[in-house]
């Protein structure tokens, strides 16, 4: 008999026509790939028989850049109906299937839309007609679609960038735990389940710059999740887990950003930083209607004093970074 757990979330995709610093799936360093339905729905199906989540998330990279989209959509439906399912996208490129609302409609399925940057002039300009479409459709469709403001939630869990990328190491795993935005976010990739996408997609990283090499990142690329031989015991520990020794690879104190560029890519070492960035103050997360007018002054136009944050007591809350 299947367990039922809090979550559980897939990335179909590892690629990402968006490139936000602090990304916690590392898409900013333009990784590739694409999970093909075969593969994905394999390891789905294996865990199906393992648990059941309240809430399973398909998401990125960018969603929308796997052609199997739709796909994955009807099948997560089929085994787990009675769950909340959602994709999570930045939008862009949801015009590439011209069945999605239909499919998000027969499968139940929610549409969020995430927004990442209130700064970055000309990605704000498509955003307006991306919303306005998105808007459309959800309503002659009958689709439920929540836009997600995460542009306040990018939480840059390493040192450095690109090649220069280092753990905070600071010897605190319980702080920074409890500062972690990642809470949760139980992540399915090659197989296995992960403590969060930072950890999840190191391995991706650690190969993109040859990180292996770096002792700093041992610890931390030894993890492995948690396999479908595990017991339902183990697999409840797993779930319930707070801290552990691998959560030190990230900081202790809030490290949010405002990302003002998100549509450079990053030009490696020689350049700095992926793109303009500028501190951020911890803000609620929020989800907001389909609002088409986002040309409004920004919020928090001072760097924010570094005070640290309350604790997170609840892990759904906010939902899980893309």
């Amino acid at each position: 008999m299947p367990i039922t757990v809090p979550q559980l979330e897939l990335d179909i995709a590892h690629v990402c026509n968006l490139h936000c610093f602090g990304c916690a799936h590392y898409s900013n360093y333009t990784l590739k790939g694409l999970i093909p339905f075969e593969t994905g729905s394999a390891w789905l199906t294996a865990w199906a028989a393992r648990l059941t989540p309240r809430v399973f998330t398909l998401l990125g990279g960018e969603p929308a850049l796997n052609p199997d989209l739709g796909r994955y959509l009807v099948f997560a439906a089929s085994l787990w109906p009675d769950s909340r399912r959602e994709v999570i996208s930045n939008g862009l490129f949801l015009s590439r299937h011209p069945d999605l609302f239909a499919r998000l409609r027969d499968t139940g399925t929610v549409l969020e839309i995430s927004l990442h940057s209130r700064h970055d002039q000309a990605y704000m300009a498509r955003m307006v007609e991306v919303l306005k479409t998105v808007q459309e459709q959800a309503a002659a469709h009958g689709v439920k679609v929540h836009v997600r403001e995460s542009t306040n939630y990018f939480h840059v869990a390493y040192r450095g960038a690109g090649p220069g990328m280092r753990p905070f190491a600071e010897g605190n795993p319980a702080k920074s735990w409890q500062v972690c935005v990642n809470k949760g976010c139980i992540t399915l990739h090659q197989g296995r389940l992960w403590k969060c996408p930072p950890l999840a997609f190191l391995g991706l990283i650690a190969d993109k710059y040859g990180l292996h090499a770096v002792a700093d990142w041992r610890p931390y690329l030894a993890y492995d999740g948690l396999d479908l031989t595990a017991s339902d015991e183990a697999l409840a520990a797993f779930y319930a887990a707070a801290e552990e020794p691998v959560c030190g690879m990230c900081p202790t104190r809030p490290n949010l950003i405002d990302n003002l560029d998100i549509t450079t890519p990053y030009a490696g070492p020689a350049a700095g930083a992926p793109a303009p960035t500028r501190p951020n103050a911890p803000r609620p997360f929020r989800k907001v209607p389909v609002r088409l007018d986002r040309s409004r002054p920004p919020e928090n136009t001072s760097p924010p004093e570094n005070t640290d944050p309350p604790e997170n007591t609840n892990p759904t809350e906010p939902p899980c970074p893309e």
